[in-house]
């Protein structure tokens, strides 16, 4: 189903309000809200942490994501957010941290209209509707099979070329139903602290073989920072297993592949969107910009094959 050549989208007209965001979210909103239990075991009860997080940032009076979806869906689902312990800086930095993630893949679609987009660890990001590309352009979501039932229930239908993959990105024949051959996005938010270096590894070495060029949009932590996460609340409120590896330096990853190479990371002090955070957290964001060891805890990454 997910094969096909996507020279057959040549003639179709780029439609943007009914077959994509537009018309989809405001159907969805006029359904009445009904709440939606959710049962999700380990490191996949984390994806409600991230959704928490936008949601909150949605209702601060200054937000920097401004994800209406994301706080909407978090209404309709019957969970005990509260257990979560998200501080103002947590809160801030998960939307940044979406924010770059969203402009950088932006950037990309720009300049290569016909690119497939592999949103792998998708969780209930609502990404796809926040970019909200042409209804012809190639995007699938992909995570665990509760994960994308949870998804299909939650949030609006979105129709063109959009789809959501129950599938395992660790398995060996992943990508065996995604057709190659062209320019593709893989965007890949908060999932290799859930890998073993191995697989990890072996993830990126197959979709840089499958592919003949393209970006990878992702965050990396240092060893130090995904042993910390294993003693966090979030690993103590979830059950969320983490991998034993990390980088130091960003540049490591390029050992992975020959025709992997770094691009660059973000100044995150000079995005026009920490202006709008007190004084304390513009703060710590230009000693992150200015101090290694503290940007080797975490960083996000662009990498281009």
């Amino acid at each position: 189903m997910l094969r096909r050549s996507h020279c057959a989208r040549n003639g179709r007209a780029r439609l943007r309000l009914a077959l994509t965001s537009g018309g989809a979210v405001s159907a969805w909103r006029r359904r009445p809200a009904m709440e939606k239990t959710v049962r999700l075991q380990g490191s996949q009860q984390t994806l409600l942490i991230t959704l928490y997080a936008k949601a909150l940032d949605n209702r601060s009076p200054r937000p920097l994501l401004g994800d209406e979806l994301a706080d909407e869906v978090v209404r309709r689902i019957d969970a005990d957010f509260a257990r979560f312990p998200l501080r103002g800086g947590q809160i801030a930095g998960l939307a940044l941290r979406a924010k770059v993630l969203d402009d950088w893949a932006r950037e990309w679609l720009a300049r290569h209209p016909d690119t497939l987009v592999l949103h792998l660890g998708c969780g209930l990001d609502t990404r796809v509707f926040r970019i909200n590309p042409p209804a012809d352009l190639d995007w699938i979501d992909l995570d665990y099979p509760e994960v994308i039932e949870l998804r299909r229930s939650l949030l609006p239908e979105r129709y063109g070329s959009y789809r959501m993959a129950a599938m395992d990105v660790s398995s060996k024949d992943w990508l065996a139903p995604i057709a190659g051959g062209r320019p593709v996005l893989v965007i890949s938010e908060g999932l290799f602290p859930y890998l073993e270096e191995a697989d990890a590894r072996l993830l990126v070495q197959r979709v840089v073989d499958r592919f003949p060029r393209g970006q990878w949009l992702c965050d990396i932590y240092s060893r130090f920072a995904v042993r910390w996460l294993a003693r966090s609340w979030v690993a103590r409120t979830t059950g969320a297993q983490f991998g034993d590896w990390g980088f130091d330096d960003p540049r490591e990853m390029e050992a992975w592949h020959p025709r992997l190479a770094f691009v660059d990371e973000p100044r995150l002090s000079e995005r026009a969107e920490v202006a709008l955070l007190p004084a304390r957290q513009r703060g710590l964001y230009w000693a992150y910009d200015r101090w290694a060891w503290l940007r080797r805890l975490g960083r996000m990454a662009r990498y281009q094959f």
